[in-house]
C-alpha cells in the first residue's frame, strides 16, 4: 500500500460506532475485540481520545482510550474501561485498529499522535498501553518505552505493557 493514500482524520461521532465495532472485530480475535458497549461508554465520556480515518465515507481506522488514575493498564479490569475516572491524570489506549489492506500506510501512526497531542494538551502525566510483541517497535517509534510482559491475558493473548511519560 502507497504512503500517499488520502483519508480524514476525526474524533469519531457517536452515529458511527456500529461501523467502529465492525472495524475493531476484524482487526481483533472476538475475546480480545472491545465491545459495542465499551465503545459507546469511551465516546461518551471520553470523546476527544477516540479518533477515526475515513475514506470515501469508509471507516478504516481507529484509536481509542480513557483517563484513569492507574499508572498500568495490566489489569484485565482495565480493558473493560467502565471504571474510568474521567479526571484521570493518564491515559490507557485501549483499541488501535487499521484496516488490514491500510496497513503500514501511516494512518495507525497518525491516529495514535492524535491521541498523543489530546494527552499533552489535557497535560496528562502519561499514556499506557498493551500491544502484541510484533508491534513493540512500532510503539517505540512513537516515543514509548518497553515496561515489561503485562499480567494481563486479555483475550488469551501475551500482551506488552508500554508506557510514555508527558
Amino acid at each position: 500500500m502507497s504512503t500517499s493514500i488520502t483519508y480524514d482524520l476525526r474524533p469519531i461521532d457517536q452515529t458511527e460506532l456500529d461501523a467502529a465495532h465492525k472495524l475493531e472485530l476484524a482487526c481483533y480475535s472476538v475475546e480480545a475485540a472491545a465491545t459495542r458497549e465499551s465503545f459507546a461508554f469511551r465516546q461518551q465520556h471520553f470523546p476527544g481520545y477516540f479518533w477515526s480515518a475515513w475514506q470515501n465515507n469508509e471507516l478504516i481506522g481507529l484509536s481509542c482510550g480513557v483517563r484513569t488514575d492507574e499508572s498500568s493498564c495490566e489489569s484485565d479490569a482495565v480493558k473493560s474501561a467502565h471504571s474510568a475516572e474521567t479526571g484521570g491524570n493518564h491515559l490507557v489506549i485501549l483499541s488501535v485498529a487499521v484496516a488490514p489492506e491500510y496497513r503500514s500506510s501511516g494512518i495507525g501512526t497518525a491516529l495514535m499522535r492524535a491521541l498523543i497531542e489530546q494527552a499533552q494538551s489535557d497535560r496528562l502525566a502519561s499514556i499506557v498501553l498493551m500491544c502484541e510483541q510484533h508491534l513493540i517497535a512500532f510503539y517505540e517509534g512513537l516515543g514509548f518505552e518497553y515496561a515489561a510482559v503485562s499480567a494481563s491475558t486479555h483475550g488469551g493473548i501475551e500482551w506488552h505493557e508500554m508506557r510514555r511519560v508527558i
